[in-house]
């Protein structure tokens, strides 16, 4: 009767004596499992692959005759690896996954060439000094002929190709001119815009100093004594000072 009420809830351990444990706890901890092994695993996984990419970091361009032409059949990339105790190397192939002897040659940095021979042999090699071959040939550097050739043909497509259209002869001038015509027509605006303001301030002036002479004239009357005029103080400063003293006068 224990063990079916055990069951219907769910706690099938504690029938014997383990009790906490539910069917859904343990659902949950080997999902949390099961999730865990597959990151872990990704993870390991994907940094595995990532240093075996990078292992294989000598780039080898295999040549061979094509057609009766030498040409770059392919190229493929390879890493040194230890054979044997001696301290002795191979180069492993990533693509063709064959095995070469070290190369001493390079073309570049971790750049290595090689020739696939008629026996499916491949040897290291570089190229040939051009300039050695040349001298060694008797092949002249300078031409004198075709040099000349080359300045004609020069002159020709210059003259033919190389015409510059107006814009590109005058563009800069005209550039210019219109800049200049701005700067005029903006002079000419400011400067009547400057004697419209000084008309402008001459008319104020006029203003003030009628407001001058109508407040001396009311500070004569009214108060008496000294108009502002005389004590050096401006109208303007004073007409607040004439007000209250007016009133105080007043009361």
């Amino acid at each position: 009767m224990a063990s079916s009420e055990a069951l219907k809830s769910g706690d099938i351990l504690g029938g014997m004596g383990i009790s906490g444990l539910k069917i859904g706890s343990l659902g949950t901890i080997f999902l949390w499992i099961f999730i865990a092994v597959i990151v872990i695993g990704g993870l390991a996984g994907f940094i595995g692959w990532y240093f075996w990419k990078k292992s294989y970091n000598k780039q080898v361009w295999i040549f061979t005759r094509i057609g009766g032409v030498p040409m770059l059949k392919q190229i493929d990339r390879g890493k040194l690896i230890a054979f044997g105790m001696a301290g002795d190397k191979l180069m492993k192939l990533q693509k063709l996954k064959k095995y070469l002897s070290p190369p001493q040659i390079q073309m570049g940095k971790d750049i290595y060439w090689f020739w696939e021979r008629e026996d499916n042999e491949f040897v290291n090699f570089s190229l040939e000094d051009i300039d050695e071959v040349q001298k060694k040939a008797g092949a002249y550097y300078v031409d004198t002929d075709m040099r000349m050739q080359r300045l004609g043909i020069e002159k020709n497509l210059r003259d033919r190709l190389g015409k510059n259209s107006w814009m590109e002869k005058y563009g800069t001038m005209v550039a210019v001119g219109v800049f200049l015509i701005l700067i005029t027509i903006c002079l000419v605006v400011l400067f009547s815009k400057l004697k419209d303001l000084s008309a402008s301030l001459d008319t104020t002036g006029q203003s003030l100093g009628q407001v001058a002479t109508a407040i001396e004239k009311f500070y004569t009357k009214r108060v008496g004594g000294e108009s502002p005029s005389d004590t050096g103080l401006v109208p303007a400063i004073m007409l607040p000072l004439l007000w209250f003293k007016w009133r105080n006068k007043k009361w």
